[in-house]
């Protein structure tokens, strides 16, 4: 992106010509007469300590440089914001900005339902090839219809003094992890080694807990497009799953707004999360923090995931311009670096991350070595259907967890469903 120049952003021609030849540099804009208004922009990140922190200092930023236009911070809980979402866009009633995970986002690219960013991105003068790999998932037939806000990969979160105090070594295969899984359950003190979501209902947000766990004994739901749920791996993976939760050495029934500040007061010692969590950790127990080590899970010699959240321009948008405003000052340097420093993830771009940023926070190494050979989250293949994809997977998972299903038969019923799922969409 050209932003070495002092002086201002200029898109003044953004509106009437979106092929034009634009100076990047700082936040401000020279816009036409007419460009104003309040982009409705909902989230569930606004309240957030880190993400929260990053959208208000760009809201004020982006606000004071571009008289007339306003940024409305609608908050909307997590638990329904991805179905809300859809739902709202494929009805008509549409935000000027979209937020979307990995499994749903390709949806909405299939649905129609996204204006296409290229002229945008070509006006403000950013290339596609800049972008982190992940921006796969936004491209069809050479359109970009979304750009990658964050990523996070996931690796493991370890409380080395909980371990230390122990006795106990960082984990470095399948054995010594359940060892220390094990060994830091404390029906006392309420202590637990491992902090892994299992409750009843909310299979999306399920999925996106014990992924990485699967991801890392080298399981899959799905490869190239093909059901691949009744592997040996996918059997080690949901036979792990079912022990941990059945002899209670997991916070059972706490969903992630309770186990996550369990790990953050020292109640877990381990949770395998993307960087972001180091700064909720930081933001709440600084104790906690110092204490901090990551490492790839070593469970088995299965790649790592990543959880990619992208912003979109949906078609029905009532100021797109505006929009695009927006998301182009979020790509510059400035804002990527201030991303990466209040929010602790791998940034939409390229090398934007602040060299300063790795010399103080050495726990983040692993996670920028990790971007390079994660892979989504999202089943491989099946992305455009992967919330049916996920509640179908939840469903047997449950079962499993909680109505006596053995992980067998929990294999074969996911990859029955799978084979018919995707039968049904040929």
């Amino acid at each position: 992106m050209r932003n070495s120049q002092s002086g201002r952003l200029i898109l003044n021609r953004i509106r009437i010509a979106l092929a034009a030849a634009v100076a990047m540099a700082g936040l401000a804009a020279t816009m036409p007469a007419s460009f104003g208004g309040e982009i409705d922009y909902p989230s569930f990140q606004w309240t957030e300590p880190t993400y929260g922190a990053f959208l208000k200092e760009l809201k004020a930023a982006f606000e004071q440089e571009n008289a007339g236009v306003t940024v409305k911070e609608t908050f909307i809980p997590f638990a329904s914001f991805a179905n809300q979402m859809f739902v709202d866009i494929s009805s008509g009633v549409a935000p000027d900005v979209l937020t979307a995970f990995d499994p749903d986002f390709k949806r909405y690219i299939e649905a129609d339902l996204l204006e296409p960013l290229n002229a945008y991105l070509e006006a403000a003068g950013i290339e596609l090839e800049g972008f982190i790999s992940p921006v796969d998932l936004a491209m069809k037939d050479g359109k970009i219809y979304g750009i990658p806000f964050a990523s996070n990969p996931r690796a493991l979160f370890v409380n080395k003094q909980l371990l230390e105090s122990a006795g106990l070594a960082v984990p470095t295969n399948a054995e010594e992890f359940e060892k220390v899984v094990r060994a830091l359950r404390d029906t006392g003190n309420q202590t637990f080694g491992l902090a892994l979501s299992a409750y009843s209902g909310g299979p999306s947000q399920q999925f996106l807990e014990y992924s990485p766990i699967f991801a890392s004994f080298g399981a899959r739901f799905f490869t190239k497009g093909e059901p691949t749920a009744d592997t040996p791996e996918m059997l080690k993976a949901l036979s792990f799953y079912k022990m941990v939760v059945d002899e209670n050495l997991v916070p059972k029934g706490a969903k992630f707004e309770v186990f996550r500040p369990m790990f953050v007061n020292g109640k877990v010692g381990m949770y395998a999360a993307g960087p972001f969590m180091a700064a909720v950790t930081k933001a709440g127990n600084p104790e906690t923090y110092k204490n901090l080590v990551t490492i790839p899970l070593p469970l088995g010699s299965g790649r790592p995931i990543s959880v990619t959240s992208f912003l979109a321009i949906p078609k029905g948008a009532k100021n797109k311009d505006e929009a695009a405003m927006l998301l182009v000052a979020i790509l510059q340097d400035k804002w990527q670096a201030r991303l990466v420093e209040l929010a602790s993830v791998i940034p939409g771009r390229k090398n934007t991350i602040p060299a300063s940023f790795l010399e103080q926070n050495p726990w983040f190494e692993t996670f920028n070595r990790l971007a390079g050979e994660a892979v989504s989250y999202a089943p491989e293949g099946m992305e455009q259907y992967g919330s049916d994809v996920v509640a179908l997977i939840g469903n047997r998972i449950e079962a499993m967890l909680f109505g006596g299903v053995t992980p067998e038969d929990a294999a074969k019923s996911i990859q029955s469903d799978m084979v018919a799922f995707v039968a049904s969409k040929k």
